[in-house]
């Protein structure tokens, strides 16, 4: 490609050469034209002098007139000389030019063709080479798979001898865990034999001791209650009856002095006192109540506890905390209004 540039450039700088070397010759001729015209010498013939002659001025006008049309025939001609020169250079320069674009076009084509040659050789091997490829990879994937059938009835025979093996070792395990199965069973039947005789002993025993702690807790509490019948008689009498219960005018007069904030007050001990011994957390009973009944001695001495009404799961639970609970002790004062006492309990 560079030798065609240079050639092109030779090509373009020869008409550029011709163009300056005619205008240079134009110029000169036009210079040595003027100067030859304007340097006459009018007052000397052949270097001499003359005497002046009288010139009719119509013949100097005519004679310049003259002048003036040649200057503007050589202008003329030489315009049409450098328009002659414009059209030849233009001539020169658009055919360097259009053979400068056939070159170039002479060299895309050449390049397009190399580069089409070259794109099919390459397509050319790489299609001989992935030929090539897919018969290797062909004769690796037959001998992969003689390989791996090989393998595989090597396998299925070593699995099958495996699983008459493990066949023969089942039957022997299933013999030995049913003998097995049968010494469990008789020695498990022998146990659940002595465990039962030994349960049954252990019922009779632990219902004999129940019965009779049963009865000492029966004459046990029988003892309390006829001690707390006795302390309440002996209180009943110091009091002067004021603590029998039966509606007199004794029973206006237990009350003086005692205000309902102090009744209200210690019932609200005692719901304390019966939640503080809840097994659940109270707000697994949230908005729920249960009515007790409360009979209670002097010293705060529980004697009896019933429910009358309310959420059934929240009673059992709150009559077996209340005879769990340590009740406070009254106040003298207000005895007779608590000693049976009705609460609606709520957990706190």
């Amino acid at each position: 490609m560079s030798a065609m540039s240079s050639k092109l450039n030779s090509k373009l700088s020869l008409p550029v050469i011709i163009s300056i070397l005619l205008h240079g010759i134009l110029i000169i001729a036009l210079g040595y034209k003027f100067v030859s015209d304007t340097g006459e010498n009018y007052g000397t013939i052949n270097g001499n002098s003359i005497d002046a002659i009288m010139i009719d001025p119509s013949v100097m006008t005519e004679q310049y007139q003259r002048q003036l049309q040649t200057k503007t025939n050589q202008q003329k001609a030489d315009q049409k000389s450098q328009e002659l020169l414009d059209k030849q250079i233009k001539e020169l320069t658009e055919k360097a030019e259009a053979e400068k674009a056939a070159a170039e076009k002479a060299a895309a084509e050449k390049a397009t063709a190399e580069k089409a040659a070259a794109e099919k050789a390459a397509a050319e091997k790489a299609a001989a080479e992935k030929a090539a490829a897919e018969k290797a990879a062909a004769e690796k994937a037959a001998a992969e798979k003689a390989a791996a059938e090989k393998v595989a009835a090597e396998k299925a025979a070593a699995e099958k001898v495996a699983a008459e093996k493990a066949a023969a070792e089942k039957v022997a395990a299933e013999k030995a865990a049913a003998e097995k199965a049968a010494a469990e069973k008789a020695a498990a039947e022998k146990a659940a034999a002595e465990k039962a005789a030994a349960e049954k002993a252990a019922a009779e025993k632990a219902a004999a001791e129940k019965a009779a702690a049963e009865k000492a807790a029966a004459e046990k509490k029988a003892k309390q209650k006829a001690e707390q019948a006795k302390k309440d008689k002996a209180l009943n009498d110091l009091l002067g009856g004021l603590t029998s219960g039966t509606p007199s005018s004794g029973g206006v007069a237990s009350r003086k002095g005692v205000s309902d904030g102090e009744l209200d007050k210690y019932k609200s001990l005692v719901q304390n006192a019966i939640s503080n011994k809840f097994i659940n957390p109270p707000n697994v009973y949230r908005g729920k109540t249960c009515e007790l009944q409360i009979q209670i001695a002097p010293d705060g001495l529980l004697l009896n506890v019933t429910s009358k009404g309310g959420d059934a799961d929240l009673c059992r639970e709150a009559l077996a905390a209340t005879k769990l609970a340590v009740i406070p002790k009254p106040a003298s004062s207000f005895y007779s209004e608590v000693k049976t006492m009705n609460i609606e309990f709520q957990p706190k």
